[in-house]
């Protein structure tokens, strides 16, 4: 089984309070082929003290250095990688527990996939915690039409599948872009019914902050990628902006997608 190599990566930027949390609960687990690479955006914090703590250990390769935004970093994180999987445990982020790639490897290795997904826990602001589950259907173009999209800390991909990187021309959905040109191209996702991470959900979130972009990048990635499908995307899209079907479509998500 640990002949598969998985690389996880970080990015990270002025993220004191939460780095160390992410840090351990990777080099805690009990999977030994595993690289863990750091990229730091230059921090000006106490950012860099922290992975200097742990950068003897063996599994850690980093860099700290300017760069142009998130999926820069995340881009220099895939250049840097050996492995034949990648994940992304961002800055915050924490495995639900040390047997998280472990269990994961298994899977990889028991079912031929280019990229392998799993559920997710959201810690809310009120530090309540719920799962958020991404079944097979979440793979379809069909999921991508209703507006969402896996969360990339939910995912494994093969390295192949990510060397060409993120499109860094999108501030906040260059991920899903990712996924819709992956779906384009062919490759293979299959769900893993695994528990993968926590994800804190915050008021902060740049999505959230920057709400108009965030809705242009979308509408941008299914015209792209799901042009023939734009109608129904662009109805669902309607449907979330009227008061009552919002409440509506919000009361179906939690039914369907939060445990």
């Amino acid at each position: 089984m640990e002949t598969i190599r998985i690389s996880v990566i970080t990015v990270c930027y002025n993220a004191e309070k939460v780095m160390e949390d992410t840090v351990r609960s990777v080099l805690s687990q009990d999977y030994d082929n595993l690289e863990y690479i750091i990229v730091d955006g230059a921090s000006s914090d106490g950012t860099l003290s922290i992975i200097r703590k742990y950068e003897n250990d063996k599994r850690i390769n980093w860099v700290s250095e300017p760069d142009k935004g998130i999926y820069d970093a995340m881009n220099k994180g895939i250049a840097m990688a050996e492995g034949d999987y990648i994940q992304f445990l961002n800055a915050g982020d924490v495995f639900i527990d040390v047997h998280v790639v472990r269990r994961m490897a298994v899977f990889l290795r028991q079912n031929a996939t280019d990229i392998a997904y799993g559920h997710i826990l959201y810690r809310y602001p009120d530090d309540s915690v719920r799962q958020r589950s991404y079944t097979q259907f979440c793979a379809s173009k069909f999921y991508y039409l209703l507006g969402d999209c896996i969360n990339h800390q939910a995912i494994f991909a093969k390295r192949e599948c990510l060397e060409k990187g993120f499109d860094i021309s999108y501030k906040i959905c260059a991920d899903r872009e990712w996924m819709l040109r992956m779906k384009k191209a062919g490759y293979k996702f299959q769900a893993s019914n695994l528990v993968i991470c926590e994800y804190s959900l915050s008021e902060e979130s740049i999505s959230i902050k920057n709400r108009v972009l965030s809705d242009q990048e979308v509408c941008r990635c299914i015209k792209t990628h799901l042009a023939g499908g734009y109608w129904l995307f662009a109805f669902v899209n309607w449907l979330r902006r009227g008061k009552w079907s919002a409440k509506v479509l919000h009361i179906l998500y939690k039914i369907i997608y939060i445990r």
